[in-house]
């Protein structure tokens, strides 16, 4: 129960926060969660989302967790964050438990169990609602150790706990790809418990887990089949390239990168033991990054090799210490950036996991405890006075996820030379305001890293909304500049030309983006308008060209008919407004363009008809009106318009809904 009551208090204030950053697109934006029909899409789809062959991320378990929720309560974010709450409330018992299951004496289990519950590291994976992913595969990995353990110790039933065992591991994959790493600590634990010299030891840890580690190696098999199939490769997909801005190691050689990682985990380390600086971001160019001969990194390299090799070696002399240092190694494994690289160079929520064994660690050397004896007064209250300080400074820092506004300038705040950092300020100001703040970030951002293309674009489209237009399009140039392919660029661009009159600029760089990105619809369609209102031959096949490729999209079937309409094509722009129509049947603009060519026509019953949908939809006393007028002109229409009028008076508000009106007479 204390362990209970420590989580809930350190973590309660975090309750309370909206959906931020990631939590928009996995969770609150989602529509692969919105309805059980979803389930067979979140199975078939990479994490983000989106066609086979992209992205990094395969964790269908964890997006059912957001979508069963979903059903439940809809958008409330209360209930998101109990559920995060709640499992690392699991997550912390179910290391006491293991802990025990072990042998680590009472006092020291308990110390690092409580140590865990409150440690500020981990807000980012229990107050954020996408850190869940964290929370989820460690509650996973420790269930694989725990059932694991039991079919050690069982000799009648075994086969149930390594089902379990293994049923935890092939959930926990599919929730996080970190979990990969549950086969080595189930090996560590397996030679805690054997007797005799380390060498010995691990041979028989092996041999006992055999069947264990042969199902493991059948689950992961099976996992990287998944990955293939969905992302088109077992770590990422072939054409994924990991941004240079979010984790700098992965342009490096394996050897600089190794000695680079190995200095960040010791930032780690430091970030546990003293956890005053915290930030949600790390990316570019935040941490240093040293390229070629690298002393320090070498030197972490060195060092955290050997604290491994002497904890492995004189185990027996100090066991808790070793064995929290091994886990704390083990667990990090995965995503330390030692062996290859993975999306970021740093994230406090990856140590979520890991940090059990750096609680571990503390504990044994803060209490010292041994099996026979418990630990003195002095060392449980400095003990208890550590895990006060660290739920201090959870409670402290759980407000930063209240909002986008207040994470991303905390992260400003925290992290000044993170040109990402004063990005996401920046987009946030940009969406809600000040402009003058958004275009200050955005700047900042292309400063620290002068290849940040969306960076120069949100500098550019602020620019564009404050009505310097030509400082925008110096902007959009650099974005293409840093990224000669980038889609977004283009289209801002030709935007901005066309604001300034340059429509023959903006066709050519409407055409060169769409033949570098021939499967963007935005740029079909721009491409498509520019063409129309030039006049150019082309325009036709331009139109029918985006509109296959939006999948026949209404919106694309819209534009065209509306400048069908203006060319004085009637019969054409009427064709592809009923095409509207049969996708959204209350589409406004397609009605009017059906009502207003019908009147040009002399079709009064026609017009009416239409015109009676229209005013359906909007209500708007003008659009009644114009009813009223159609009436009048047409008796065979009046007839029809006499026997409605109690039902489209009760429709009618007492006043003109501004801009729904199909037309000004």
């Amino acid at each position: 129960m204390v362990l209970v009551a420590a989580c809930v208090v350190a973590y309660a204030n975090g309750l309370t926060g909206d959906f931020t950053y990631d939590d928009k697109a996995i969770v609150r934006d989602n529509p692969r969660l919105r309805a059980p029909s979803g389930l067979v899409s979140i199975f078939t789809t990479p994490y983000f989302g989106g066609p086979r062959g992209q992205g990094t991320g395969y964790r269908p378990v964890l997006l059912v967790s957001y979508a069963i929720q979903w059903w439940l309560h809809g958008s409330s974010t209360l209930g998101f964050h109990l559920v995060n709450l709640a499992l690392h409330v699991l997550v912390t018992v179910l290391l006491a438990r293991f802990l025990a299951a072990v042998g680590v004496p009472p006092a020291v289990a308990f110390g690092a169990a409580l140590l865990f519950a409150v440690h500020p590291v981990h807000v980012e994976a229990v107050t954020s609602l996408v850190g869940r992913g964290e929370t989820l595969a460690a509650a996973f990995a420790l269930g694989v150790l725990l059932f694991s353990l039991r079919y050690r110790r069982e000799h009648r039933r075994r086969w149930l706990s390594l089902l379990l065992a293994l049923a935890c591991f092939a959930l926990g994959i599919l929730s996080k790809e970190s979990v990969t790493v549950a086969p080595v600590l189930v090996l560590i634990a397996y030679w805690r418990l054997e007797p005799g010299p380390a060498a010995e030891r691990l041979r028989r840890a092996v041999k006992l887990g055999l069947p264990l580690f042969a199902g493991f190696l059948a689950l992961l098999a099976g996992s990287l089949a998944a990955r293939w199939a969905v992302i088109g490769g077992v770590i990422k997909a072939p054409g994924f390239r990991i941004f240079e801005l979010e984790n700098p190691l992965a342009t490096l050689s394996a050897g600089e990168r190794s000695a680079n990682a190995a200095a960040i985990l010791f930032r780690y380390v430091g970030r546990l033991l003293v956890p005053l600086r915290l930030s949600a971001d790390e990316s570019g160019w935040a941490i240093p990054v040293v390229r070629g001969f690298y002393p320090v990194g070498i030197a972490a390299l060195t060092l955290g090799a050997a604290i491994l090799v002497i904890a492995f070696l004189r185990e027996r002399e100090n066991r808790d210490l070793a064995f929290g240092v091994l886990f704390f190694a083990a667990a990090f494994a995965m995503t330390a950036n030692l062996f290859f690289p993975i999306g970021t160079i740093l994230a406090e929520r990856l140590a979520y996991l890991p940090s059990a064994g750096f609680a571990l660690a503390l504990s044994s050397v803060v209490l010292g405890s041994r099996m026979a004896q418990a630990p003195s007064r002095g060392r449980t209250f400095l003990l208890v006075a550590i895990a006060v300080a660290y739920g201090a400074r959870t409670v402290a820092r759980n407000p930063v996820w209240k909002d986008d506004e207040t994470l991303f300038a905390e992260t400003v705040r925290t992290s000044p030379g993170s040109a990402k950092a004063h990005y996401n300020l920046a987009w946030v100001s940009a969406e809600r305001g000040p402009l003058s703040l958004a275009l200050e970030e955005y700047t900042r951002a292309t400063r620290i890293y002068p290849k940040y293309f969306d960076a120069w674009a949100g500098k550019g489209s602020v620019e564009q909304r404050l009505g310097r237009l030509s400082d925008a399009e110096r902007s959009f140039r650099r974005s293409l500049a840093a990224r000669p392919g980038y889609e977004n660029g283009f289209f801002r661009l030709g935007a901005v030309l066309e604001l300034k009159g340059d429509l023959e600029g903006a066709e050519r760089v409407f055409a060169k983006g769409f033949a570098l990105n021939p499967k963007s619809t935005p740029l079909a369609l721009r491409l498509a308008k520019v063409r129309s209102r030039m006049g150019r031959s082309s325009a036709d096949a331009d139109w029918r060209h985006a509109i296959a490729l939006a999948h026949q999209a209404a919106s694309f079937h819209l534009g065209y008919a509306q400048w069908l309409f203006e060319q004085g094509r009637i019969a054409e722009a009427r064709r592809q407004a009923r095409e509207v129509l049969r996708r959204q049947p209350r589409n406004v603009a397609a009605l009017s363009i059906l009502a207003e060519s019908s009147e040009r026509a002399g079709s009064f019953l026609a017009d009416g008809l239409a015109t009676e949908k229209i005013f359906r939809a909007t209500r708007s006393p003008a659009d009644f009106d114009r009813l009223v007028r159609i009436a009048a002109a047409d008796p065979a229409y009046g007839a029809r318009f006499t026997a409605l009028v109690p039902e489209l008076e009760r429709l009618k508000p007492r006043r003109s809904i501004p801009g729904f009106s199909i037309r000004k007479r």
